[in-house]
């Protein structure tokens, strides 16, 4: 009797496992591009796909030819830059919600908080500007952390995943983030990175709703020095919707979810928007 599998055919389907097993090829790859080839790193990553989902390793020729037609398919994953391979990351469902004892963001950014990414976005910026580690293992130490007291008990749930971020604890992310493997440190890169562009340009779904946010951000975005950065006006929003006072004072707009803060900020641009066409009328 022949077994049927779901095979993935985008990042979103992508397992946990699956995932961390495919930034391992992937530095290996990029560490032994001398003896290990791009075809061998898909048909690898195939055999361990199917063997997670109950299809186990074969001497019969049905098995091989599985092998080769799923490799082909997988032109999705990957990017040629140059003599260069890259993986084509291009999604804000995170694959990692979990690494060791460690918990990551939720899928869409749906649990970061406006000062979490705002701290966030300047280690980014900064990593990509001189390669500095520290900045890297502090990216991925703040964005995975222990996770709150009762995330298992969902009577006493206090909605935090996480347990809070706190500014002042970059250098202790950064000895935190120094201990995850270099595969793992560029998966959440990749994941922050994707998240970011996708913010800015991207249709988010809330509450039933379609949205997106990149309105708020094209007046910021040509004031940037740099075009190579995240650059989204982090600053001026938070001062400007703190002195609106919905979310309270600047450090309550910190504490306030991101995905909130946007919604605030998308609703006065309608708003800003209509008054002006009324105004020209």
């Amino acid at each position: 009797m022949k077994k049927e599998i779901e095979f993935p055919e985008c990042w979103e389907e992508i397992r946990p496992k699956e995932w961390i097993y495919l930034l391992e090829l992937y530095f290996k790859l990029m560490i032994k591009s001398d003896k290990l080839k791009l075809v061998d790193l898909k048909n690898e990553w195939c055999r361990f796909v199917l063997s997670t989902r109950g299809i186990k390793r074969s001497s019969k020729m049905e098995y091989y030819l599985l092998i080769y037609q799923l490799s082909s398919s997988l032109d999705w994953m990957f990017k040629i830059e140059g003599n260069m391979v890259a993986l084509d990351f291009n999604s804000t469902e995170n694959l990692l919600p979990y690494w060791k004892n460690y918990r990551g963001p939720l899928s869409h950014g749906s649990d970061l908080t406006f000062g979490e990414f705002r701290a966030a976005v300047v280690l980014y910026n900064s990593y990509n500007k001189d390669h500095n580690e520290f900045f890297l293992d502090a990216l991925c130490g703040m964005l995975y952390r222990k996770p709150g007291k009762y995330t298992e008990d969902s009577s006493k749930f206090n909605g935090e995943y996480r347990v809070p971020f706190s500014p002042n604890r970059i250098e202790l992310y950064a000895s935190y983030g120094k201990k995850f493997p270099e595969h793992i440190k560029w998966g959440i890169y990749a994941w922050f990175s994707s998240f970011c562009q996708y913010l800015v340009t991207g249709l988010f779904i809330i509450e039933g709703n379609e949205l997106c946010f990149s309105s708020i951000f094209n007046k910021n975005q040509e004031n940037e020095d740099s075009k190579d950065e995240v650059g989204i006006g982090m600053s001026s929003i938070l001062f400007s919707v703190s002195e609106s006072g919905v979310f309270g004072n600047i450090n309550d707009t910190d504490n306030a979810l991101l995905l909130r803060v946007m919604l605030k900020l998308l609703n006065d641009k309608i708003t800003s928007d209509e008054l002006l066409k009324s105004y020209k009328k």
